[in-house]
C-alpha cells in the first residue's frame, strides 16, 4: 500500500478565511504528533463556522493517524467536495478507503457513463458555471464578429456552431450537478458494526444489515436520534444519527 501523504498546509495566506492562530496552534501539534490536540483545534474551528480545503486535509490525517478510518474519509470527502482535482486527497481517500472491512463493489458503468460522471466529477458546480459563462462570452463576440464581417467563411460559422453546442453542453452538465447536489445529502460512517434496522427505535424492529465505519450512505431523512440511510447498493435501514456524519 502507498504511504499516506502528511502535507500540512502552514501559510496563513492560504487560510486566510480561518483564524490563523487556531490553524498554526493545531499545525503545530500535528508537528509533534498531538493529533489528539490538533484534532480538538481543527474541529473547534469548524465549530466557529469556517471551513476550507487545508483545514479538511490536516483534519484528515490528524484523525487517519490515530486509526479513526470513518472520520479521516469523512474529511478528505469534504476536500474533495471544495478542490476536487487535489491529488494529494485523492490518493490519501483511496489508501484509507482500501482499509474499509465491507467495501461494496459495484459493477462498473457503461463507459461513456462514466466519462461523463469523471468529467462531471472534475470541478465544482462554481467552476462549470465559470467555464460555461466564459464559453459563452466568446460564443457572442465570435457572433459578432460574423454578424459585422470581421471574421468570414464555412469555418467560422462551423467554430459558431460548434461553440453553440459548446455551450448548451456546458450547462446542460452544470444543471445535471446543480440538482444532484440539491438532491442528495450524503454522510460517512464513523462507527464500527453499526446495525441497520427496519425502523428508527430498537425493540420490535428487525436488523437489517450490519455497516462498518468508512462506508458512505445517502440521507433519507430523520427521526430523533435516528436516521434512514440509503447504500449505493440499494439497501436502506435506520442507524442511531451518532454513528454517521454528514459531508458538508
Amino acid at each position: 500500500m502507498k504511504k499516506l501523504y502528511l502535507i500540512l498546509i502552514l501559510s496563513s495566506i492560504a487560510v486566510a478565511d480561518v483564524p490563523s492562530d487556531l490553524f498554526s496552534q493545531a499545525n503545530d501539534a500535528m508537528i509533534y504528533e498531538k493529533y489528539e490536540d490538533a484534532i480538538q483545534v481543527y474541529e473547534s474551528i469548524l465549530d466557529l463556522g469556517y471551513d476550507n480545503a487545508e483545514l479538511y486535509y490536516n483534519l484528515g490525517n490528524a484523525y487517519y493517524r490515530l486509526h479513526y478510518l470513518g472520520q479521516s474519509i469523512w474529511a478528505y470527502s469534504n476536500v474533495l467536495k471544495i478542490s476536487p482535482r487535489d491529488q494529494d486527497t485523492q490518493h490519501n481517500l483511496a489508501v484509507a478507503g482500501a482499509r474499509r472491512i465491507d467495501r461494496i463493489d459495484m459493477p462498473k458503468p457503461f463507459v461513456l457513463l462514466q466519462t461523463y460522471r469523471d468529467i462531471k466529477s472534475n470541478f465544482t458546480l462554481k467552476e462549470w458555471i465559470m467555464i460555461g459563462s466564459l464559453i459563452l462570452l466568446f460564443q457572442a463576440l465570435w457572433g459578432f464578429s460574423l454578424q459585422f464581417g470581421w471574421i468570414q467563411g464555412a469555418v467560422s460559422q462551423s467554430i459558431l456552431t460548434g461553440l453553440i453546442f459548446l455551450t448548451v453542453g456546458i450547462h446542460g452538465i452544470a444543471l445535471d450537478k446543480y440538482f444532484q447536489e440539491k438532491r442528495t445529502n450524503s454522510g460517512i460512517v464513523i462507527a464500527n458494526g453499526v446495525d441497520a434496522y427496519s425502523g428508527p427505535f430498537y425493540g420490535e424492529n428487525t436488523i437489517l444489515f450490519r455497516i462498518n465505519e468508512g462506508s458512505r450512505a445517502d440521507l433519507h431523512q430523520s427521526q430523533k436520534d435516528w436516521v434512514e440511510i440509503i447504500l449505493i447498493d440499494g439497501k436502506k435501514g435506520w442507524i442511531p444519527a451518532e454513528s454517521i456524519r454528514a459531508l458538508k
